[in-house]
C-alpha cells in the first residue's frame, strides 16, 4: 500500500514539474517578442527607404566634394545604404577636430 502511495506521488509531481516546464517555455516565447527596431549606436536614424537613402547619400557625397558614381542607380538598397554609412564614417570629424584640448580620462 505504501509503496503505491508513494509511485502515485512522485508520478503526481513528475506531471506537475512537466506542465510547469511547458507553461513557462509558452510564457518565455512569448516574452522574447521584439516590435520595436534596435536604435542606431549613434542616436541618428538611418534612412530606410531607397529614396529617403539616396537622398542622404547625396548630401554626404556632395559634403565631402563629390558626386555619386557613376552607374549608382543599379545598385541595390542595401548596397546605397552601405555607401551613405561609408561615407559619414569617413566624413566623420576626427577628435582632435571637435576638441583640441580635450584630455582623454581614463576609467
Amino acid at each position: 500500500m505504501r509503496r503505491g502511495r508513494l509511485w502515485g506521488v512522485g508520478a503526481g509531481l513528475l506531471l506537475v514539474g512537466a506542465v510547469g516546464g511547458f507553461l513557462s517555455g509558452v510564457l518565455w516565447d512569448r516574452a522574447a517578442e521584439v516590435t520595436v527596431g534596435p536604435q542606431a549606436a549613434s542616436g541618428v536614424a538611418v534612412p530606410q527607404s531607397r529614396e529617403a537613402l539616396v537622398v542622404a547619400w547625396t548630401a554626404e557625397s556632395e559634403r565631402a566634394g563629390k558626386g555619386l558614381p557613376d552607374g549608382w542607380e543599379g545598385l541595390t538598397t542595401a548596397e546605397i545604404r552601405g555607401r551613405y554609412l561609408q561615407q559619414r564614417v569617413v566624413d566623420a570629424p576626427k577628435a582632435e577636430d571637435i576638441g583640441p584640448d580635450t584630455v582623454r580620462r581614463s576609467g
